[in-house]
């Protein structure tokens, strides 16, 4: 996607047994590449064996002009549906295939997000965009010309003031009001935002040497996708369990968790962050190329494709996390009628910083490689070693580009864009909104949306958020600084297009080997559908096995049970104490000032309110129906997570009567 990478400082090389996993340029080749039936796989690799399980997809083609053409008669998987008389039709399989056990897999729409034209979707989602908009059709209408027009300005301020539209603020300046204030209002407008010097220097260069250690005993890996071959999935290296415990990295979680638009209702404690297993990423560049053991890692003939797309591809692709159709559909994003306003053809009402819509939303319907089912209020990225600009883009617009790219699918242009090197005239003539109708027949299309996959923003299907414009570089990042933006933000990692050529040497001058280091550390508040996620999340932890949204089948592959120095609930409570313990699930919230009382013993939700901690000044001020909502979540987050050790109680009209001493010894038993 981007031509700038990741510009490194010298630094002592990864041992090889986990340098990046393979190279994405299966590059631009001077012939045609012709994939006549390109297969669907779902691969389990390891050092020694693959296997794999294929389906047949009609023709794609890498041209020498750089230009993939994707067969515009692909079905939502890259499978062309057919009829048969046993029914399987419904699902395009046939009866042999249905019996195959089902495994999540990144690979099969990836390699469409590189052609000219998006995938078109089961015939449902064409009435699914009729029911969204009908009534309201001039409503919305109208709602996308302003839309256009306050977008067009969007863009020349962000490109005007780029990376300046980051705030920063250090952790120490946290508890400041007068230094909080400012940096919370530019997070807000632009949806970005770092935290510098939350992990000391010394503790972050700990970590990674630990994690070298840890890794050495690696022998078996499931290899990066092929287009972004930098992001492995590990889950419980030294690095990532201590960084997700430690005390700095989860007040700087609360303390951005707070300035979100909460209300007194919500069923959500944002002063309780806990724990979202997600992957690391590890970029050892050796001579210009991502190795592994000091060479290119084998791959599969897909992986070859889809990494000789991106390669090839000059256009600009980022990605939004947490679902893509489920934004549209009523049982995803619609269970709280996020964005109904938007749909309603009144945008401008539309909050982007209020969770209460997304308490409720399902964001993983499909249950998709890698896609988040928990509710995460901050994408973030620890960063474990100094990385100059271009290792990650952003676009600095949460309202505007999430307004844009869900009403997108909704409309047409009445002239299509003008050829490559045509005059700026031309361009501003298409993206007009008077060249722009809302479409009479909605089609199956929605654009960079496909089932079980991250959402796409791509230069083509969203030409309005020109893309080689709006996305903007964070500042260098050194050890320890930690980067969080929207959820809804549009993102883009530089090797997700990656290019050899194009990789800058190290600042000695040669193309010697170069580390970096970064672990994915979302922010999450406790909900009751987060707890029971966590619950799940800690059988993971304890059995060594991946997270569990990178694990459908729940069969541990890619398992790290056989790790020497797999950390432990011990070595947690060493970095993070009880809070630690907590945003792991391993411990029980105590709602009680001292942290001395058992709050196990708590009977009603009335006893547990009269326990919250009410130190923080802003708590004292809250509202009771906050208090009690957040105690709420607290006494069910428990029950889900320690039922041997906690009552279930169903609140009722009439209110129940506490435990006698009697059955609270009783139950002590």
């Amino acid at each position: 996607m981007s031509n700038v990478d990741v510009v490194q400082r010298t630094a002592a090389a990864l041992p090889s047994s986990f340098e990046s996993a393979m190279a994405a340029a299966a590059a631009a080749t001077a012939t045609t590449v012709n994939m006549s039936k390109p297969t669907t796989s779902t691969s389990t690799a390891t050092a020694t064996k693959t296997t794999t399980t294929t389906t047949t997809t009609p023709a794609t083609t890498i041209t020498t002009d750089h230009t993939p053409i994707i067969n515009s008669q692909i079905g939502v998987i890259g499978i062309k549906r057919s009829r048969s008389r046993n029914g399987d039709h419904k699902d395009g399989r046939s009866s042999k295939s249905r019996q195959r056990p089902f495994t999540k897999n990144m690979e099969p729409p990836v390699l469409s997000f590189y052609g000219t034209q998006p995938v078109p979707l089961p015939s449902r989602f064409g009435s699914l965009k009729r029911r969204l908009v009908a009534g309201h059709e001039s409503a919305l209408e109208a709602s996308w010309g302003r839309l256009l027009g306050i977008l067009r300005d969007e863009i020349k301020y962000i490109e005007k003031h780029g990376s300046d539209l980051i705030p920063s603020i250090d952790f120490n300046d946290i508890d400041d009001a007068e230094k909080v204030a400012p940096f919370g209002a530019s997070l807000k407008r632009h949806g970005i935002g770092v935290v510098k010097g939350v992990v000391p220097s010394v503790d972050a260069n700990s970590w990674v040497e630990e994690t070298k250690k840890y890794l050495e005993t690696k022998h078996e890996y499931k290899p990066p996708p092929a287009q972004d071959p930098t992001c492995f999935d590990f889950f419980w290296t030294p690095a990532q369990v201590r960084s997700r415990a430690h005390p700095k990295v989860l007040q700087a979680q609360r303390f951005a968790m707070s300035l979100w638009n909460t209300n007194n209702d919500d069923r959500l404690a944002t002063r309780f962050p806990i724990t979202y297993a997600d992957r690391i990423r590890i970029e050892s560049v050796l001579n210009g190329n991502l190795t592994v053991n000091g060479a290119v890692a084998p791959t599969s003939h897909e992986d070859s494709l889809i990494a000789a797309a991106a390669a090839t591809s000059t256009a600009h692709i980022a990605q939004v996390d947490n679902g893509s159709l489920e934004r549209w559909e009523q049982d995803g994003y619609g269970r709280g009628g996020l964005y109904d306003a938007i749909f309603k053809g009144d945008w401008e009402s539309y909050d982007a910083w209020d969770p209460a819509g997304r308490i409720n939303a399902t964001s993983d319907l499909y249950n998709g490689a890698g896609a988040c089912s928990m509710m995460r209020l901050f994408q973030g990225i620890l960063a474990l070693t100094t990385v100059e600009p271009g290792m990650i883009r952003l676009l600095p617009s949460p309202k505007l580009s999430t307004t844009y790219f869900l009403l997108r699918p909704f409309f047409s242009p009445k002239e299509g864009p003008p050829e490559p090197g045509a005059s700026a005239e031309r361009w501003d003539a298409y993206l007009d909104a008077s060249n722009w109708a809302l479409d009479k027949e909605q089609s199956t299309i929605i654009h960079g949306a496909v089932p079980g996959h991250a959402q796409r923003v791509t230069a083509a299907w969203h030409p309005h958020l020109q893309l080689d414009k709006s996305l903007v570089t964070p500042p260098t990042l050194q050890a320890g600084d930690y980067i969080i933006w929207h959820p809804d933000q549009a993102y883009q990692f530089s090797n997700t297009n990656y290019r050899s050529s194009s990789r800058p040497q190290s600042s000695s001058g040669d193309s010697g080997a170069t580390t970096s280091m970064l672990v994915y550390t979302p922010a999450a508040p406790l909900t009751q559908t987060n707890a029971l996620f966590l619950a799940r999340q800690r059988k993971a932890f304890l059995r060594g096995h991946p997270g569990p949204d990178f694990d459908s089948t729940g069969t541990g592959l890619g398992s790290e049970a056989p790790h020497t120095g797999r950390l432990g609930e011990r070595e947690i409570r060493d970095v993070g104490g009880e809070e630690g313990l907590q945003a792991m699930g391993l411990a029980p919230w105590n709602l009680g000032k001292t942290g001395t009382e058992d709050s196990s013993k708590s009977g009603t939700p009335s006893e547990e309110k009269k326990d919250l901690d009410m130190e923080n000044s802003s708590e004292k001020s809250a509202a009771s129906s906050s208090i009690h909502a957040e105690a709420e979540v607290i006494r069910m987050a428990n029950i889900i997570l320690f039922p041997d050790r906690y009552d279930f109680y169903m609140p009722t009209r009439a209110s129940s009567p506490a435990p006698t001493k009697d059955r609270e010894k009783e139950k002590d038993r």
